[in-house]
């Protein structure tokens, strides 16, 4: 016992030694003063920007619709309120049916129909000049489905149009879509409410352009 405290003893008799007789080494804290004392002559750099990826941000799309039913649609989407968040955008789509007069003898009896059909309200027509078993008929809407194509039969009709059918015509055409940009869950599920007005439609999830 005696023995280890003896070696004690000496261990702390050498540290005091030491702390002494050696020369003290420079404190890290001096070196900051001496910064400190010099700072005239320090030269911030500031640092560089990082460098953040672009993100696209969310759309949706919904459409697509033939110019007969693009008014209707306008109108059910400017409902929203949803301001500069929203427009329109020409999208090519496929249509497989359309709505139209069938052909008639002559131009002059394309003309008088027009001009039938003017009065009762319908704007949007086009005559079909081309050869082939459809020339002289009158188109009234094309359209994606059979359903929205009927619709607009039934709107047809309520404006006293009688002579009007639904047919086959699958071709490609450009139509409009309208362009939601970052849509929270409350326009989503609005915008899903619209599609079931106007048969045919439908919502595509997009980036957004630019």
């Amino acid at each position: 016992m005696r023995v280890l405290f003896a070696l004690l003893v000496v261990a702390n008799l050498a540290l005091a030694a030491y702390a002494l007789f050696v020369p003290d080494k420079p404190s890290p804290d001096a070196g900051l003063l001496d910064s400190q004392l010099n700072a005239d002559k320090i030269r911030i750099v500031p640092p560089r920007p990082a460098v953040v990826p672009s993100r696209q941000r969310a759309c949706i799309e919904w459409g697509a619709f033939s110019a007969a039913e693009l008014p209707a649609a306008r109108d059910a989407i400017g409902a929203l309120d949803l301001g500069t968040r929203v427009s329109a955008v020409e999208v090519q789509a496929i249509a497989g049916w359309w709505v139209y007069v069938p052909p008639l003898k002559n131009k002059a009896e394309v003309d008088r129909k027009i001009a039938e059909l003017s009065e009762q309200g319908v704007d949007e027509y086009f005559a079909v000049e081309t050869g082939g078993e459809m020339r002289n008929a009158i188109s009234l809407g094309i359209f994606k489905s059979e359903e929205a194509a009927n619709k607009y039969l039934q709107t047809l009709r309520d404006k006293g149009v009688r002579s009007a059918e639904v047919g086959l015509r699958e071709h490609r055409v450009t139509q409009t879509a309208f362009l939601v940009r970052s849509p929270d869950p409350a326009t989503s599920a609005r915008m899903a409410e619209l599609t079931t007005r106007f048969p045919g439609s439908e919502l595509k999830a997009k980036d957004c352009p630019g």
